[in-house]
């Protein structure tokens, strides 16, 4: 149960960090698109982790593997909300919107704890295939970014958009070696 807790409060304490440093980070879109929104994924995540073992939150546990069999429907959720928090406009409609910026902490909220359970419940085959087409949809992204000629954001300049588009490609590269590193380093715990 103390476990459970430090996730909860991991979770409020950035969800704290996002909301008070939300508008600095929005102002610069390789910010808001690699720490911003990530940030709000790993918030989803640390909520599913609290509740994963709270009696609290059975129901919703019941709820989310019912809707979420074989894993494939959280992570397709988490690859629809990462792709569209890529899109130029969807970025630009955060900083003119209320209801954007809302719907963004929804959203990314909500697939981070999607694909907590997604994860848990997939089989590796479900597990590389959405890993190999997240990243390949990140590096996609990143290249049109970086070889834009004009800017794609209304409210971003192209120096930042191209910084975006380098760590959409960096992290595109770095999310494989992640994973296989834990993945490995499970196998070898369930081994011995």
């Amino acid at each position: 149960m103390a476990m459970n807790n430090r996730y909860f409060l991991a979770a409020c304490i950035l969800i704290v960090i996002s909301t008070l440093s939300g508008v600095w980070l929005e102002k610069y879109m390789s910010l808001h698109m690699l720490v911003h929104i990530p940030m709000l994924f790993c918030i989803g995540i640390l909520l599913a982790q609290s509740f994963n073992n709270n009696t609290f939150f059975l129901n919703t546990r019941v709820l989310l593997k019912k809707l979420n069999e074989q894993g494939v429907p959280g992570l397709l959720f988490f690859s629809l909300v990462g792709a569209f928090w890529m899109i130029p406009k969807a970025l630009d409609s955060v900083l003119l919107s209320n209801w954007f910026l809302f719907a963004k902490y929804i959203s990314c909220i909500t697939a981070g704890v999607l694909l907590y359970f997604g994860w848990l419940r997939s089989h590796i085959v479900v597990r590389v295939f959405f890993t190999g087409m997240f990243c390949w949809m990140l590096a996609i992204a990143g290249m049109l970014y970086i070889d834009s000629p004009s800017r794609l954001c209304n409210f971003y300049l192209l120096d930042d958009q191209v910084w975006a588009g380098r760590g959409l490609v960096i992290l595109a590269i770095l999310l494989p070696s992640i994973w296989f590193a834990f993945e490995f380093k499970a196998r070898n715990r369930i081994s011995s």
